[in-house]
């Protein structure tokens, strides 16, 4: 009995320490002024967007501006927002051959903020919504973490307005979606309300999840545009195993690539932002990714 008090007592000490964390250290929106600052700072023009999506707002930040028909969109896993991808916005390469769009998802950012939505293929239409606002002859799909099943989702659903999509990290596997202790903070009452409205969007979806995944599961063999699936071996979020031989096992051969990272966890796009940024530019110089 002591030994359990003990252990509750530390899990709550610890639970109060992450949020003073969060809190203090790690933002999950970008305010305009704070966009418009970042890429002034990089003399980046930037234009910030808002549209409707049924009846809800959605932001999207982009840049390279003077590109018309190549754009490469970002959209962030869970927690997370636009603001993610912004060294990729800000990257002199990729400006030189795209417009760079990052996206607020729903529930995250300035997009209907602290209401989850957890179908992946409203996800989905959301990001369509936003492709549609161009004319562009190339569009490539970055998603991370939850966000790879959502732009896999769309390679389902309108491959005839993408080249290709990339995952980074994704949890596809609807038998594999792991809850951990520390996840169930976001859902009880005695403790939701000290989270941020960003972590308690992702305990909704973290918990609708599997349910998302299975009601997607049967597209994906049907996908007929590249996708690149990027993973690592040391990812603790998205079980590497489990996840890459899901993709194997459903995404026809000839569509799917695998970059399989052997010291990498789960944070791809910052721990490995130079692989990302050289797989994005092979696919906007039409070249297979090594």
């Amino acid at each position: 009995m002591i030994l359990a008090l003990r252990l509750s007592q530390w899990g709550f000490t610890l639970f109060f320490g992450m949020i003073l964390f969060i809190n203090s250290c790690v933002s999950f929106h970008t305010e305009n002024q704070k966009v418009e600052r970042y890429f002034g700072k990089r003399e980046v023009p930037v234009r910030i967007n808002f549209l409707d999506f049924q009846g809800k707002t959605t932001r999207y930040i982009e840049t390279g501006l003077d590109h018309k028909r190549t754009l490469i969109v970002f959209v962030h896993g869970a927690p997370g927002s636009s603001n993610n991808f912004f060294s990729y916005l800000a990257d002199s390469a990729l400006l030189r051959r795209a417009r760079l769009v990052a996206i607020d998802r729903l529930g995250y950012g300035e997009s209907d903020p602290g209401h989850a939505e957890t179908s992946i293929a409203v996800q989905a239409e959301q990001v369509r919504k936003v492709v549609e606002q161009y004319q562009a002859d190339s569009v490539i799909l970055v998603g991370h973490s939850y966000g790879g099943p959502i732009v896999g989702k769309c390679a389902m659903d309108f491959p005839e307005l993408l080249t290709a999509v990339v995952m980074l990290a994704p949890v596809n596997d609807p038998d594999n979606e792991p809850i951990f202790w520390y996840s169930h903070f976001g859902r009880w009452k005695a403790t939701r309300w000290l989270l941020p409205a960003a972590l308690k969007v992702a305990a909704d979806e973290k918990f609708s999840h599997a349910k998302a995944l299975a009601a997607i599961a049967d597209g994906w063999k049907k996908i007929s545009i590249p996708v690149i699936h990027i993973h690592g071996k040391k990812d603790g979020l998205a079980p590497p195993e489990a996840n890459v031989a899901f993709s194997k096992e459903n995404i026809p051969p000839q569509y799917l690539k695998l970059i399989y990272l052997e010291n990498t966890g789960h944070l791809i796009p910052w721990t490995d932002y130079d692989i990302v940024k050289q797989v994005l530019l092979d696919l906007l110089e039409n070249k297979s990714p090594d």
